[in-house]
């Protein structure tokens, strides 16, 4: 009686009673969303029969919290793949979605609507439905401090194509607050907005002032004598290392001519065009000559690079197995065979493995790629040795002009690791800085986070030597 009845529900009502039940699959959000100050959140449930239920969220952090939401009741598997891919897709309008944990996004969302409750604003209609797709806002949902408005205050960013919600947020703002208490702008005035803040925030700060600069280095080399015991008990002071690092990298480990070599390298090697694809056919298919069912294998090649996000690697590895049965000559399933083993292993005790696969599909990039990257860090206690030349995109595909996403993202992962190893950290900062300005979006958060923490160490050092020079006699 009880399974009828469930069957009998309406989705709305399914969602509303029983969503809650399912377990909480993976979850989805923009990479960009710290920075421009807007999240869009995918959160899914899974089905016994292993359909899938989804809502997607709209969040604006800095005034107006849940902007909109929508949800899909027991959808295919392959059909929410496809609505994935089209959010994970980077375009030129658009940035791509990574994979994250669901109490993040569960703080942005509640956090953001409790926000926005503050100055007035209540989520829009549809979140009263949607919200069933995430958990209980209760004590089970583990804090994490997130900043919501811009610097203390709500800053509202307007669109063009909605004229008549401009005028009623900026009655409601000054008869709320009073114009001096919140910032507005539209969206073509915001990224002169942010850089004028930026340079507004860094002219405050004289980092040649040698009280300054003792004050700086002194906090750096305390909070880096216990990075493990910060990271655990107080995980802003540990962004706050990080970020001081950088300072101190810029500020006065690096030259000009430092700066100057750095950038005409990172221009050179990346004089190419970035393709909107994710797989291209090469990536795909190798130096196959027949090249059957483009489309199938595209998709089952996405929807498992897609797997490789959330890090499942026992369950991608069943998957990839199956599908080298079906396809045993597409090199890409040997690829993606790799990663989940480089996923479930690490890098480095797949060398040999990789070294394998490398023999068996000379010419084919991505297993190239993972075979050096394992050779590097094998090396790494012995004095450092770059990528060959061979192995930069232009030269590895002599006369192609156009690259897919993922060999930049692979060329980008292999250059990363060879800079970190050498200690060439300013490259890695012209890097990223080259790709934030030419292809925003492109470098996955985790990739940017993982090359400011290998700095620190490194800076540690130059620190306390330059603390035991300030003690010298003399100085």
């Amino acid at each position: 009686m009880n399974k009828k009845k469930q069957h009998l529900l309406s989705p709305e009502n399914y969602i509303r009673t029983r969503a809650r039940t399912l377990l909480i699959g993976d979850c989805y959000i923009n990479e960009d969303w710290h920075d421009s100050g807007f999240a869009t959140i995918t959160v899914t449930r899974e089905h016994i029969n292993g359909n899938i239920t989804h809502g997607a969220f709209a969040v604006d952090l800095y005034c107006l919290g849940v902007r909109e939401s929508f949800w899909k009741f027991n959808q295919n598997p392959h059909d929410f793949t496809e609505f994935l891919n089209l959010q994970k897709t980077m375009t030129e309008f658009g940035v791509r979605m990574v994979a994250t944990n669901y109490t993040l996004v569960h703080n942005i969302i509640y956090g953001a609507a409790e926000f926005a409750d503050e100055l007035g604003f209540h989520p829009h209609k549809s979140f009263e439905l949607a919200k069933y797709i995430l958990e209980e806002d209760d004590e089970r949902v583990k804090l994490i401090n997130i900043e919501f408005g811009y610097k203390g205050k709500p800053l509202y960013i307007s669109s063009p194509q909605n004229p008549a919600e401009k005028n009623r947020v900026l009655a409601h703002l000054d008869k709320k607050l009073g114009r001096n208490n919140f910032n507005f702008i539209t969206e073509a005035e915001a990224d002169d907005f942010f850089a004028k803040e930026d340079q507004t925030e860094s002219n405050k700060i004289d980092y040649q002032d040698p009280e300054v600069k003792m004050n700086l280095i002194s906090q750096f080399v305390t909070l880096a004598g216990s990075p493990k015991k910060i990271l655990s008990k107080k995980p802003n002071k540990f962004v706050e290392l990080i970020e001081i690092a950088e300072i101190i990298l810029i500020e006065y480990m690096t030259t000009l001519d430092m700066m100057k070599i750095a950038i005409e390298t990172i221009s050179r090697l990346f004089d190419f065009t970035i393709a909107s694809e994710h797989f291209s056919d090469d990536l795909l298919f190798g130096n196959m000559g027949v090249r059957k069912n483009r489309g199938g294998v595209r998709r089952e090649a996405e929807r498992l690079n897609n797997m490789t996000f959330s890090e499942k690697a026992d369950e991608g590895l069943r998957e990839v197995d199956k599908l080298i049965n079906q396809y045993p000559d597409v090199p890409v399933f040997h690829y993606l065979y790799l990663r989940f083993m480089e996923l479930k292993a690490g890098t480095r005790k797949c060398l040999s493995l990789f070294k394998e696969y490398a023999e068996r599909y000379p010419g084919y990039y991505p297993i190239a790629c993972l075979h050096a990257s394992a050779s590097l860090l094998d090396k790494y206690e012995y004095p450092p040795q770059h990528i060959p030349e061979k192995l930069h995109l232009k030269n590895f595909y002599v006369g192609k002009t156009a690259f897919c996403r993922e060999e930049v993202l692979l060329y980008i992962h292999l250059l990363i690791l060879d800079y970190s190893l050498s200690i060439d950290f300013v490259m890695i900062d012209v890097l990223i800085e080259y790709m934030d300005l030419h292809h925003p979006g492109i470098i996955p958060e985790r990739e940017v986070f993982a090359s400011k923490i290998i700095k620190v160490p490194k800076v540690f050092e130059w620190c306390e030597v330059w603390l035991g020079e300030q003690r010298k006699p003399g100085y």
